[in-house]
């Protein structure tokens, strides 16, 4: 997964569908792929009985005795090419990466449209959940927050919602003690300058009905300066999406190794995580990383399969292994 692609405002929904995508006009682009893909073969195919009748036609005339003249064989040997190209165009378009992109778009779209219908039908869909923090981080390096906190506001697509934190009374069933003790005995990672990481950043969000809270959100930085060192040692770490429009925060945090997690450098190789281990992965298309379960892995281990959680069940998204991080969130 590219870190230069395109970045969604993390105010938007997770799996939400940007208003500019059209299900109607994916499938009129979608529609006339199919219809090249379609004259192609029609080509192809009468390109194939001009060959079988040219044979037929050589052959006979061998048969009777008569001499072949260099233009019939030519004019033969032209249908052969144009098979072998058009056969190479039918190629191109069946593995055109926009098409196949588009049409998995359009599977997405309508499995979770037809989840969202069959969720709200029995009252089962859940709501976006107010994050509570739980945990203290160090605040942005210039300003303690967006000034016009107003912009995120929450969307819905199916069960999402903005914060990869667990809500009040969140129980998933395990102790504390275990992973508070997995924490203490995790090796300290020292940063340098230029190491891509996730970080925890705390953010004040301003609901619809007026009410301010913290959240915790993990999201991709870079480090941009070490200060100080040993215990007391931080970083300043840089949203690489930044811009002054966005009113998503400053463009530099303050931060400490303890608030900060690795992703490994493009190349690196990576062991295959097992099925149901809990990581914490970034979200496709956005800048931010929440907890997920691992369901299995693709393309000899460099994506992962995962459930988001705060998914519906069955909704999986595919990762890159180097995203996917061995962390609890």
């Amino acid at each position: 997964m590219s870190t230069a692609r395109n970045r969604v405002p993390r105010n938007g929904s997770r799996g939400a569908v940007p208003d500019a995508l059209n299900p109607n006009e994916l499938w009129q682009e979608i529609v006339g792929y199919l219809r090249d893909i379609d004259k192609g073969e029609t080509r192809a195919a009468t390109n194939r009985n001009l060959i079988i009748e040219g044979e037929e036609r050589l052959a006979a005339k061998k048969e009777a005795g008569k001499t072949i003249s260099v233009t019939e064989t030519d004019t033969h040997s032209a249908l052969f090419r144009e098979g072998v190209r058009l056969s190479e165009q039918q190629l191109v378009r069946l593995q055109d990466t926009s098409f196949i992109t588009k049409l998995e778009l359009l599977r997405d779209i309508r499995m979770s449209n037809e989840l969202e219908a069959a969720a709200e039908a029995t009252s089962t869909l859940r709501g976006n959940n107010t994050r509570a923090s739980f945990l203290e981080t160090d605040g942005p390096a210039d300003s303690p927050g967006p000034s016009q906190a107003e912009a995120r506001q929450i969307r819905k697509l199916a069960a999402s919602r903005t914060s990869s934190q667990p809500p009040k009374g969140f129980d998933d069933g395990k102790s504390a003690t275990p992973e508070s003790s997995e924490r203490a005995t995790r090796t300290k990672v020292v940063y340098a300058v230029g190491d891509k990481v996730a970080f925890r950043r705390k953010q004040q969000i301003k609901h619809p009905d007026g009410k301010v809270t913290e959240e915790l959100e993990w999201i991709q930085g870079k480090v941009n300066k070490v200060i100080g060192e040993g215990k007391s040692r931080r970083y300043e770490v840089k949203d690489p999406y930044y811009t002054p429009e966005s009113n998503d925060g400053p463009e530099f945090y303050k931060s400490s190794a303890s608030q900060m997690v690795p992703i490994p450098v493009e190349g690196s190789t990576l062991e295959d995580y097992e099925i149901g281990k809990r990581v914490l992965a970034l979200y496709p298309d956005t800048s931010q990383f929440y907890r997920a379960e691992v369901k299995g892995t693709l393309n000899g281990g460099t994506q992962v399969q995962l459930l988001f959680e705060d998914e519906l069940e069955g909704v999986l998204k595919t990762v890159s292994r180097r995203f996917t991080l061995d962390h609890k969130g």
